[in-house]
C-alpha cells in the first residue's frame, strides 16, 4: 500500500507518520488485506487539528473519513475508528449479499427437488408420465 502523510502548516514528523502507518495497516489487515493507496492530510484550524483520511481499496472502493479534535493524534484516531466503522459495514453488507444469494438458490433447489422428485417407494416401479397437449380454444368454432 501507498501511503501519504501530509499537513497544512503543520510538521509531520516521522513518529506521526508511523503512528498513521500502524494503525491504518491494522485496520485494513482486520477487514481487507490489500489496499492500494491512503492519503492522510493533517491540518491546522483554530485551536484543533484536524485529520482526513481517504483510503482507495480497490476497484470503485474509496472509503473517506476527517475528524477534529484538540490534538493532532486524537484527531487521526477518531478519523480511523470512523475508517474502520465503514469498513465494518462494507464488509458486513458483502457478506450478507453472498448469503442471500446463496440461501436463495438453496432454496430454490430444494423446492424444485422436493416438487420434481417421484413418490416411489422401494418396490414400486416409478408413476407413469402422461403426456399433455395443448391446443387454442379460440381457433376452434
Amino acid at each position: 500500500m501507498q501511503l501519504t502523510v501530509t499537513g497544512k502548516q503543520i510538521d509531520t514528523g516521522a513518529v506521526l507518520r508511523q503512528h498513521v502507518e500502524m494503525s491504518l495497516s491494522a485496520i485494513l489487515g482486520k477487514y481487507f488485506k490489500t489496499a492500494i493507496e491512503a492519503h492522510v492530510v493533517f491540518s491546522k484550524e483554530a485551536h484543533l487539528s484536524r485529520a482526513e483520511v481517504s483510503i482507495h481499496i480497490g476497484r470503485g472502493i474509496v472509503v473517506n473519513a476527517s475528524a477534529s479534535a484538540a490534538e493532532t493524534y486524537a484527531a487521526f484516531d477518531a478519523a480511523a475508528e470512523r475508517i474502520a466503522k465503514q469498513m465494518r459495514r462494507y464488509k458486513r453488507r458483502l457478506r450478507d449479499r453472498h448469503v442471500q444469494a446463496r440461501e436463495a438458490f438453496e432454496a430454490g433447489e430444494r423446492a424444485k427437488d422436493r416438487v420434481l422428485a417421484p413418490l416411489v417407494e422401494e418396490g414400486e416401479e416409478a408413476p407413469a408420465v402422461v403426456p399433455e397437449m395443448s391446443t387454442d380454444l379460440s381457433a376452434r368454432r
